[in-house]
């Protein structure tokens, strides 16, 4: 009479093939980071969760996410933090003046507000890189962008409403859209 094995991870019982982790693959996996904190050695794998957890991961290589300390000097740190709380003000100011004071409509446009509030508050250029970047523009085709970058104007009047609830262009492109 054959034992019924049962998988360490998934607790299938169903598997075809099951494989222990031990020996050298166990320290190659401990090596890795692999090593779930419930597995000892000798854990018994059926070979879908071998080959997702241990086999495949190994081949591939263990990636280290570099974490915000990691070579890094101050300065970078600093230039990375810019404070969303003052751009927001910042922002919310130059909106107030241009379309309460002044008259103007609002911007429809994520590359003419880009332009227009970096000319005039240049600190706001880092909330705008890191606000693009989060899009992520390289793994974007053009149309895709060209959507991003409306959800970004939307994004920033939202953030400007929080600041500032006399702003009316909010409920304009909130409407619009």
């Amino acid at each position: 009479m054959s034992e019924t094995k049962n998988c360490g991870e998934c607790k299938n019982t169903k598997s075809t093939k099951f494989r222990s982790l031990k020996g050298e693959k166990w320290r190659e996996a401990e090596n890795n980071d692999l090593v779930k904190i419930t597995w000892e050695e000798g854990i018994i794998l059926c070979n879908v969760c071998y080959m997702s957890f241990v086999e495949n991961p190994l081949k591939k290589g263990h990636k280290r996410v570099k974490t915000m300390n990691e070579n890094v000097t101050h300065e970078e740190k600093v230039s990375m933090n810019f404070d969303l709380t003052k751009a927001i003000k910042v922002m919310a100011n130059i909106f107030y003046e241009r379309e309460h004071l002044r008259k103007e409509g609002p911007i429809y446009e994520f590359d003419e507000m880009r332009r227009l509030l970096q000319e005039i508050e240049p600190s706001l250029k880092e909330f705008f890189d890191q606000l693009y970047l989060a899009a992520r523009p390289l793994e974007r085709n053009e149309q895709t962008m060209d959507c991003m970058k409306n959800l970004m104007v939307f994004i920033c009047y939202l953030l400007i409403s929080l600041n500032n609830t006399k702003i009316n262009s909010f409920k304009l492109i909130l409407y619009s859209i």
